[in-house]
């Protein structure tokens, strides 16, 4: 039986075999999806491919052919220790978590990610994350996006295969609306477009100023592309960098935020979500309202 089917998009042309089908499967470990290709289970317009960084062209057809249902699957590949003898993603234990929800109808469930708590497991995480919580949520999920481990807002689930593939084909084909609250060091008087390429790759982000604290501002932050760190890595190139970054910002300064204001992790906050719903046949948006920690700091800085 087939696992995996998927006709390539043309804004992935040219990605590498094995990191396609890592995003189209994040909950199989990289090292599983490079086995699959050594031992010729996969095939590119009927071809077996053996190069694990094979580029991929417009309009070819992948397939992965693996015995058994999506269940028996993961149950094989979805629990694989690691040499270091963690747990690895797959580990598949149920973490007892407060979902908050959004939105739920039969193909989908939106929840309000809180800060902290990563999207999926990996090699260095455990199993407190969203995928373990789902696993007592729903018997069947699809994660068709994420937000990092410390940004909170919403964070869209799809329940079966059909509608995940559906909405992984819409955020990679940037028709899918994503705003964030950004709280920044400096003062960011105007709206503006931010679009230095990452990575050597196309990337466009706009912001604009919402409140203004001392020292600070606060910034609504649309996303017109999906690079990794996107937001974090523009602000900083404009020299506003993510109030509690310390990747690409200052790390004493957000030493010294944190003590004040109690802050966990860095602010960043996707607070609203927009797409056209498939089955709904109408556009639908999901609004997360901030956390009370990051409310309470907001309210801290308004009064200094």
């Amino acid at each position: 039986m087939a696992f995996y089917f998927k006709k390539v998009s043309a804004d992935r042309d040219n990605e590498r075999l094995d990191k396609f089908l890592r995003r189209i499967y994040p909950e199989i470990r990289l090292s599983v999806i490079q086995k699959f290709i050594r031992s010729k289970k996969v095939t590119v317009d009927d071809k077996r491919i053996k190069d694990k960084s094979y580029r991929l062209e417009k309009g070819q057809i992948v397939l992965v052919k693996i015995p058994g249902d999506r269940g028996q699957i993961m149950e094989r590949y979805g629990r694989e220790i690691g040499k270091d003898g963690a747990i690895d993603i797959s580990a598949h234990v149920p973490f007892a978590l407060n979902l908050k929800v959004l939105y739920e109808d039969e193909d989908m469930v939106a929840l309000n990610k809180p800060t902290g708590i990563p999207t999926q497991p990996g090699t260095k995480t455990s199993n407190r994350t969203i995928y373990n919580a789902l696993l007592i949520y729903n018997t069947e999920f699809h994660l068709v996006h994420r937000l990092d481990k410390y940004t909170s807002g919403v964070l869209i689930v799809a329940k079966n295969y059909e509608f995940a593939r559906t909405m992984s084909d819409l955020f990679y084909s940037h028709k899918v609306e994503k705003h964030y609250l950004a709280l920044v060091y400096g003062l960011a008087k105007n709206s503006k477009e931010i679009s230095d390429p990452i990575d050597e790759k196309r990337a466009v982000t706009v912001i604009e100023p919402r409140e203004f604290f001392n020292g600070y501002t606060l910034l609504e932050v649309e996303i017109l592309t999906g690079r990794k760190h996107q937001i974090r890595r523009h602000l900083a190139s404009q020299n506003m960098p993510l109030v509690g970054d310390d990747v690409y910002g200052d790390v004493a300064r957000n030493e010294e935020f944190r003590k004040r204001y109690k802050l966990k992790g860095y602010f960043l906050h996707c607070h609203e979500i927009s797409f056209f719903h498939p089955q709904k046949q109408k556009k639908i948006t999901l609004k997360a309202p901030l956390s009370e920690e990051r409310a309470n700091i907001l309210k801290s800085l308004r009064i200094r």
